[in-house]
């Protein structure tokens, strides 16, 4: 009751809920059709991507986004992206990964744990025109445009996902870019990263790669 009440007192617009036992809860996620599941709880957040569904781990924070319009940041490989690259990445460097991502070039990267999400997004984002869209994505990278970014790209036209804006920073820091977005979310698979970005007050959630 109380917590049915809170979302009343707060004005959530929430009309469905589910009250489970300490049994594994996200195996009725599907069922309900869920597209984000977001948990302080590590080993639920890992549950539910087991069971494909896009999911990440939150800390406690404070969302200070602009409120007119709804920002959310995707980072690209072991995210929006499959973790291929970043596998080469671990075991042959950084040539190694440029060498791979060219003789790849032409062939889209599989699909990432927020794809499905991202996905549903672009959907709502295409019901509204360019500048009246209450909804704003963004693709901030470690990528090099120029080196690494023509797949990604060419992933994005394959999947026919539309991302209004996309940053590829060649391995620089993400939180200055991200405190110029303001976003209401930014999901990462790199703590170094999440951390960078909860520095500048920018709400953050871990993709754990490591499940």
């Amino acid at each position: 009751m109380r917590i049915v009440n809170s979302t009343k007192q707060h004005g959530l617009e929430i009309s469905k809920f589910c009250f489970v036992s300490d049994e594994d809860s996200t195996q009725y996620l599907k069922t309900h059709n869920v597209k984000l599941f977001l948990s302080a709880d590590r080993k639920d957040v890992c549950n539910a991507l087991r069971r494909g569904v896009s999911a990440a781990l939150v800390f406690q924070q404070e969302v200070q986004a602009p409120n007119t319009q709804l920002r959310v940041v995707f980072d690209g490989d072991a995210v929006l992206f499959s973790d291929e690259t970043d596998r080469i990445f671990q075991e042959k460097g950084l040539e190694g990964a440029v060498a791979y991502e060219k003789m790849m070039e032409a062939v889209p990267m599989g699909e990432g744990p927020l794809k499905a999400f991202a996905v549903q997004l672009g959907k709502m984002r295409k019901k509204f025109s360019q500048e009246d869209s209450p909804i704003r994505t963004y693709l901030v990278t470690a990528r090099s445009g120029r080196d690494m970014g023509i797949r990604a790209i060419k992933t994005l036209r394959e999947w026919g996902l539309v991302i209004d804006e996309a940053f590829f920073m060649d391995g620089a820091p993400k939180g200055p870019i991200l405190s110029k977005i303001q976003p209401h979310i930014f999901f990462d698979d790199g703590l170094h990263n999440i951390q960078g970005a909860q520095n500048v007050g920018i709400p953050s959630a871990l993709v754990p790669c490591d499940c």
